[in-house]
């Protein structure tokens, strides 16, 4: 990253960053007028390449609309605290797939490392698998088991 005089080049970087998060999110969850809310907290243990056997809990809220053929998206917020090193992860992702599956994509910042990031994976019933890219190129994957499970769903 150029050198910045007074925070300009990183503030630039974080509002695009936070915008095209944002701009992600409401695409994601434009739904048909017949889709069913479905909103809740869950929690889990994570864990990373990086950091090996010791976890994370993980604390998250997720929003989604189930349409009528059982078609989810929505946006789902995380934050995780690892055991030794602290807070670890904030994340904001997509979230789009069917009832029992779904695809994640979105950003956040990773503690830790004090850099943003980029975040996909694939959260199915009651485990999630993603990789995370920070900008300073550092590629990360992980294992979640979380209490998501699979939406309920009435045609």
């Amino acid at each position: 990253m150029p050198e910045n005089k007074g925070g300009l080049v990183m503030s630039r970087t974080i509002k695009g960053f936070i915008t095209a998060i944002m701009a992600t999110g409401s695409l994601l969850t434009s739904t048909a007028a017949a889709a069913q809310s479905d909103n809740h907290v869950y929690a889990g243990l994570g864990w990373t390449v990086k950091h090996g056997w010791m976890p994370s809990a993980i604390i998250g809220v997720r929003s989604v609309d189930v349409d009528g053929v059982g078609d989810v998206s929505g946006v789902d917020l995380s934050l995780s605290y690892h055991f030794t090193d602290g807070f670890d992860k904030l994340l904001l992702k997509g979230v789009r797939g069917e009832i029992d599956w779904q695809a994640e994509l979105g950003g956040g910042y990773n503690f830790l490392e004090q850099s943003l990031l980029l975040t996909g994976g694939v959260q199915g019933r009651l485990v999630n698998f993603s990789m995370d890219a920070t900008l300073d190129g550092n590629i990360d994957g992980g294992l979640a088991l979380n209490s998501i499970d699979k939406y309920d769903w009435k045609p």
